[in-house]
């Protein structure tokens, strides 16, 4: 027993070492794979939370609603930054930018153009919410990013209501 343990040491001595050479040359890789996905499971949270917002806060500002004491813009934007918060220090709500652009017609929104506000009773509104994700890793930035930086957007387009 001692003799064949002494020629399986003796056998595979010269393949020891290899597992911390294959490590070295794997693990970079990998590690940059993993940090890579986890990076995009983070913008792809970013803009499910982006666009629910967007989502949520055009459906507010549909009925034509405005906080006590406040604008309907100022109110509308402070329920766009309650949302957006609720992904921590991920989002820098200073960096959200929020447009409207209202048209009487859903053809005349498709065409483009329109006023900038948020539109009348019974208008069509446009809204286009869009934040500069910062991208954490330099590989990203190169395949996907401007700058460092990788715009996510959301866009509704929605029908005021009877409102007065």
């Amino acid at each position: 027993m001692i003799g064949l343990w002494s020629y399986k040491t003796k056998k595979h001595a010269k393949h020891r070492g290899s597992v911390a050479v294959e490590m070295a040359m794997i693990a970079p890789a990998f590690f940059l794979l993993l940090i890579g996905v986890t990076e995009m499971c983070l913008m792809i949270g970013a803009q499910q939370l982006l666009e629910s917002a967007t989502y949520n806060t055009s459906r507010l500002a549909k009925t034509g609603y405005s906080a006590t004491g406040q604008t309907q813009a100022q109110s509308v934007t402070q329920i766009l930054n309650t949302e957006l918060q609720s992904y921590g220090a991920l989002i820098n709500t200073a960096n959200v930018t929020m447009t409207e652009a209202d048209y009487n017609s859903f053809s005349a929104a498709a065409a483009g153009g329109g006023t900038s506000g948020y539109g009348t009773q019974q208008q069509i509104v446009v809204y286009t919410v869009t934040y500069p994700w910062k991208l954490f890793t330099p590989i990203m930035s190169t395949l996907i990013g401007t700058n460092g930086f990788f715009n996510l957007s959301s866009k509704i387009v929605v029908r005021n209501e009877p409102f007065g």
